[in-house]
């Protein structure tokens, strides 16, 4: 796993471990030179809708600046939803801006010393982004003997598994065991509308602190000092009193289109145990070495030895090469079973991937309505068909080759960091099921919820009906595939409000989608993320088409969240426009995030006025009265901003009083012209100088544009033919950003 913790890695290291503090001038951690000082992380689940949200303080301990970097990885259901970074007592909170742009702003940032952060998917570029879930963020400047505060906030959604649910945070590195945080503080709250029964931790390092526990509500908290994080936090719970009912919750702004939620939480049922056949792919390659290849044979051990005697099994490792154990699946008996599991322990991994050759030799094994091709690994594929989209369409088509009665369940374990998401998703959907755990993630709860699935027949044909028709767009399901004791769930958008019916299974709701409804915000980012996941496997699948790629963008800036085009980037923002002003009646300017609520100026000469917010063009605006007296110069504001949960961030932006006009300087490439020839002009003007018009008599006014080669501003006019002979003067006015007016001119003769 790549733990939600920070790495702090020299400009030019290589890729380093997550949630290992490493110092700048050495391979490994060592806490004399930088260390976690503070972790604060207050977890609210609402309803199997997480929110988690991290502060992380970090000390420097020599002198010397240092870059941070952390990489980390989170649940597939998970998005990263905010990001800050501190600069002193100033929080800069982050904004959502296309990946490309992020970056360059952030290289530009960081050589002029201001703190900027940069928190994206992947480490690389959108296609690494596409494949896995692990996440990268860089933070610079970290000053010798100081300390730097950063924090970060995510959205999950809780599966549910035969009426049991399993949540866990990351705090345990993947190769450096040994971490500490100098204080750590966890606080939680479980909500549900279901009662809540068996809530327990699921480890021994954080003893939680219940401070409340009724049927619909747990409160807890931990605190300690020096705290080793050595695994990570995770609690479990079962739901009790469950009657099967479809819930619609939802959500709309005025003139907005609304959001919907449908979930169904169904009841388990007794299923009649019956024969199965299980081909098992396990792979060998050297890309599963370390956590993914103890996790990976600690699963497999536990499907084989869940065999009944009656079950018929194979096994099949794959790296470069394919190698069955056996020819044919044969009986589940214990001596077959060591055998296979010797066969394991005895192969080291080697080579690349070819999983294109595994999945072949494991469909002509594999036959049955009551077989079951169960792989574990990372999806990763080096050999062969290694384009996701190529390789899926191959894998279907071969599937479907066999008459329906004969096609095997496709079950796929997903393990590490690094896991190929989006192709194990596109696999699945060949009769089965995709799971996956990070690669030092707690394996209990997931394994044995998808060890129990072998055998057991999904809600055939569950989906969601809303009416009128007409009033529903874009409705995405949640889960791809539903048993019995598990949620189903769709998102969508509705037209207008209204009466509404809704109908899943055997469950029928009406409701009133309403015109206005400010409950559960987190809606409308639940609907564009599954609008994104379906315009990236579109993307897997067809190959990337720039309208896909413009519609995440424009969807995650809307939204606020991280996708692999699109990266937060904390960092003071431009706030005055223009920076250069006149004494007088000027316009203050502000561009925030949607979720902040208030923003306050504080001038230099006194005056505080809130600002007002102008919906049509997101932008909040005062007016302010600057002095006839202030003297030329650099003045700052500082502008105070809260946003709806009430937290304050501040931030210190200059302006320049500038009440001198530019100076203007007008050449001509020679002093006499005739009529129809271009008189070509260069200008030098002040620094602050922000349009230069020429003008001449009889002519069209020249616009002039900055001229690198020359290092001046340069334009031409051209003499008009009907101009009479003689003297004439050309008038060049030189407007600076602060509106002052500076003018020059320059004689020429016109010959006959």
């Amino acid at each position: 796993m790549r733990p939600l913790l920070f790495t702090f890695l020299a400009a030019l290291a290589a890729y380093g471990d997550a949630g290992v503090i490493i110092p700048s001038n050495k391979p490994e951690p060592d806490a004399r030179i930088l260390s976690l000082g503070e972790m604060d992380v207050d977890v609210l689940i609402d309803n199997q809708a997480a929110r988690v949200r991290v502060r992380q303080i970090f000390q420097s301990h020599v002198p010397g600046i240092l870059e941070g970097k952390y990489v980390f990885a989170l649940p597939s259901r998970a998005v990263v939803s905010d990001f800050a970074v501190w600069d002193d007592v100033v929080r800069i909170p982050g904004v959502i801006l296309e990946r490309r742009r992020a970056e360059e702003i952030y290289e530009n940032l960081r050589w002029q010393a201001i703190d900027p952060g940069l928190l994206q998917m992947g480490e690389r570029d959108a296609d690494e982004a596409r494949r896995g879930a692990v996440f990268s963020a860089r933070i610079v400047p970290i000053p010798g003997f100081g300390s730097k505060r950063v924090e970060m906030e995510y959205h999950e959604t809780i599966p549910v598994e035969d009426l049991q649910s399993f949540f866990a945070v990351p705090l345990r590195p993947e190769a450096y065991r040994v971490q500490r945080a100098g204080r750590l503080g966890i606080r939680f709250e479980l909500r549900s509308r279901h009662p809540v029964k068996d809530f327990q931790n699921a480890g021994a390092l954080y003893a939680l602190k219940i401070t409340e526990r009724t049927p619909n509500r747990v409160r807890a908290a931990f605190e300690g000092q020096n705290v080793n994080l050595s695994e990570d936090f995770a609690v479990r719970w079962a739901l009790d009193g469950v009657k099967e009912h479809l819930e619609i919750l939802t959500h709309r702004k005025e003139n907005e289109p609304g959001f919907f939620e449908a979930s169904l939480l169904t009841l388990p049922v007794s299923a009649t145990a019956r024969p199965r056949t299980v081909v098992a792919l396990f792979d060998t390659s050297l890309s599963m070495q370390w956590e993914k290849l103890e996790g990976s044979y600690r699963a497999l051990e536990a499907l084989l030895r869940s065999l009944k005697p009656q079950d018929r099994f194979s096994l099949i490792l794959f790296n470069t090469e394919v190698n069955a154990v056996e020819s044919a699946p044969v009986a589940a008996a214990p001596d077959a079973v060591e055998k296979a599991l010797d066969a394991v322990r005895a192969t080291r991994l080697r080579g690349g991937t070819n999983l294109q050759a595994a999945l072949d030799a494991a469909l002509r094994q594999a036959s049955g309505s009551d077989a079951y091709l169960v792989m574990f690994g990372d999806g990763g594929s080096t050999e062969g068909l290694v384009q996701n989209g190529k390789l899926a369409a191959w894998y279907s088509a071969k599937w479907n080759q066999a008459p329906a009665a004969q096609r095997p369940h496709t079950y796929l374990f997903g393990i590490g960091d690094d896991a190929n998401l989006p192709l194990l998703k596109m696999l699945a959907r060949q009769g089965g099921i995709m799971e996956w755990v990070r690669s030092t993630e707690p394996i209990d709860f997931k394994l044995k919820a998808f060890l129990g699935k072998i055998g057991r027949r999904p809600i055939e044909g569950l989906s969601l009906r809303a009416e009128p028709a007409a009033n529903f767009d874009m409705i995405y399901p949640l889960e791809e595939t539903t048993f019995p004791g598990s949620i189903g769930a769709w998102v969508g958008q509705y037209k207008r409000p209204g009466a509404a019916t809704f109908q899943a299974a055997s469950q029928t709701t009406r409701v009133n989608l309403p015109a206005v409804s400010a409950e559960s915000e987190q809606l409308p980012r639940s609907w564009a993320k599954a609008r994104v996941d379906a315009l990236l496997e579109k993307i897997e699948r067809d190959g990337e088409d720039q309208a896909s790629v413009d519609e995440i963008i424009a969807l995650a800036r809307k939204y606020k969240f991280v996708t692999p085009y699109t990266s937060f980037l904390a960092a003071p923002r431009a706030l005055l426009r223009p920076r250069l002003i006149r004494p007088g009646d000027p316009v203050l300017r502000v561009r925030t995030d949607e979720s902040v609520v208030s923003v306050v100026a504080m001038f230099p000469f006194g005056l505080v006025k809130p600002l007002r917010y102008l919906r049509d063009e997101d932008t909040w605006q005062t007016r302010f009265l600057a002095p006839a007296d202030m003297a030329d110069g650099t003045y700052t504001v500082r502008l105070i901003l809260r946003d709806k949960l009430g937290r304050v961030s501040r931030e210190s932006k200059t302006f320049v009083i500038a009440s001198k006009p530019p100076v203007v300087r007008v050449k001509l490439d020679k002093p006499q012209y005739g009529r129809g020839e271009t008189v070509r002009v260069t200008v030098s003007a002040s620094a602050t100088t922000r349009t230069i018009t020429a003008r001449m008599q009889g002519a069209p006014a020249a616009y002039l544009r900055w001229n690198p080669e020359m290092k001046s501003n340069t334009g031409a006019i051209v003499v008009p033919a009907h101009l009479p002979a003689g003297r004439y003067r050309m008038t060049v006015n030189a407007e600076d950003f602060a509106h002052n007016i500076g003018t020059g001119e320059v004689a020429l003769e016109v010959l006959p």
